[in-house]
């Protein structure tokens, strides 16, 4: 396709990329199935089912890397119909899962992987299909993918009410599925010179944009530090937004009390509904006061967050700091994309940000587990009382460390931009 076809395409096309995140998306509906496995399975472990999620998170985020051989041969078109077919059939065998084993393939291993081949080619394509708006465009497809959750959510609950847990995932495997691959058929290679075009053309009141980065490829990327110290920030930062994310249900359930508890799925929505609304409106604030200063704002929100529920036993402060937490993860899924590329180059940022995507993975490691390990229960069945205090303050401390880092990133960027 000509690049000026493709100019002509781009916004049909940012829109069919954003469908198919949204449908990838379910994964933040995990807290909603992870209660109803809990009922149907009470001789399952908590922590023990938790493993699923994690290891789904785990396999999207490093399923790239040795993927990379299989990603760069394949077309855009050809990386989602891929994913499509092990995340929408992976969701649709979940039916049959009888035992912990058959869920970590089923779920974990077979949907993961298909989000491994979905979101990180998306993030990446967004920004070089929209060249021009930079962290905007980073910002509104993650915010397809965390909105997932705020549909999803409530669907899945309702449905797992009306019907079963079995045949939730059947329906949805199979609506996943026909979407992603129906809507993968609108997507187009990137052209040569397309995106050079945006950059040559870019002005700003000063004069001409900035000089466009040196494209490192994954081996070069890896051998510096600024790679590294990259992906120790966004791990840090990740992570309490992943605990509140991941264990929301649980959490409401157990501490909120009352008519919260009550409604925890709702409370789940709101969540979520967060994770959402932080990327639209982080990502949009980064487009006027930088994406490296907002990293180092999320940092500290996140950081209060997590100190603040720390000291709340109850009550509705428990959804308001879990839902900030949240805004702040969905901020820092904005900000990835767009600090690779400001680093690493856009020539290959796919398979760039399939390894910065590692931090995902390393959130996703530690937030749940701060939460199912660190809890503190007294007393038995209706009278247990539950504390999640421990996991706050070590995910308190953890932003408060990405904050350093953020600082860290921010001064190798000045210096970078010195340099050019």
């Amino acid at each position: 396709m000509s690049v000026e076809k493709f100019k002509s395409r781009r916004v049909v096309i940012f829109i069919a990329a954003l469908i198919i995140t949204f449908c990838a998306g379910f994964g933040y509906s995990w807290s909603i199935l992870q209660s109803a496995i809990m009922q149907l399975h009470p001789e399952w472990a908590a922590s023990a089912i938790a493993i699923t999620y994690t290891l789904q998170v785990s396999l999207s985020c490093l399923g790239p890397i040795p993927l990379s051989p299989i990603i760069t041969r394949l077309s855009v078109r050809g990386n989602i119909i891929v994913g499509g077919i092990l995340y929408g059939v992976g969701l649709f065998l979940c039916q049959f899962a009888t035992s912990l084993p058959m869920l970590y393939i089923f779920y974990g291993v077979c949907a993961g992987l298909g989000v491994a081949f979905i979101y990180p080619q998306m993030m990446s394509y967004s920004l070089k299909v929209l060249p021009d708006k930079g962290s905007l465009a980073s910002g509104f497809m993650a915010a397809a993918y965390g909105s997932g959750a705020v549909i999803w959510a409530p669907v899945a609950n309702s449905m797992i009410g009306s019907l079963s847990l079995s045949k939730t995932f059947m329906i949805l495997g199979i609506i996943y599925l026909v979407c992603i691959i129906l809507f993968s058929f609108l997507l187009s290679d990137i052209p040569a010179g397309y995106v050079e075009s945006y950059q040559s053309a870019a002005k700003s009141d000063e004069g001409p944009a900035k000089k466009a980065p040196k494209d490192y490829t994954r081996g070069e990327m890896v051998k510096t530090a600024t790679c590294w110290i990259m992906l120790a920030g966004f791990s840090l930062a990740l992570t309490s937004g992943m605990l509140a994310i991941s264990q929301a249900k649980g959490i409401v359930e157990n501490t909120a009390g009352g008519s919260l508890a009550a409604n925890a799925a709702l409370c789940v929505s709101v969540i979520t509904l967060f994770n959402t609304i932080g990327r639209l409106v982080w990502g949009t604030v980064s487009t006027k006061t930088g994406i490296y200063n907002v990293m180092i704002i999320l940092c500290a929100i996140a950081a209060v967050s997590m100190a603040a529920l720390a000291f709340i036993p109850s009550g509705v402060g428990i959804v308001v700091f879990l839902a900030l937490a949240a805004s702040c993860f969905g901020g820092f899924a904005t900000l990835l994309t767009p600090m690779t590329a400001d680093f690493f180059g856009f020539k290959n940022l796919t398979v760039n940000f399939g390894f910065m995507y590692i931090a995902f993975a390393v959130a996703s490691l530690i937030g749940p587990r701060l939460a199912t390990s660190l809890v503190k229960v007294t007393g038995e069945g209706e009278q247990a009382v539950y504390s999640y205090s421990q996991a706050y303050i070590v995910g308190a401390v953890l932003s408060v460390v990405g904050v350093v880092l953020a600082v860290v990133i921010k001064g190798l960027y000045n210096k970078k931009q010195k340099e050019a």
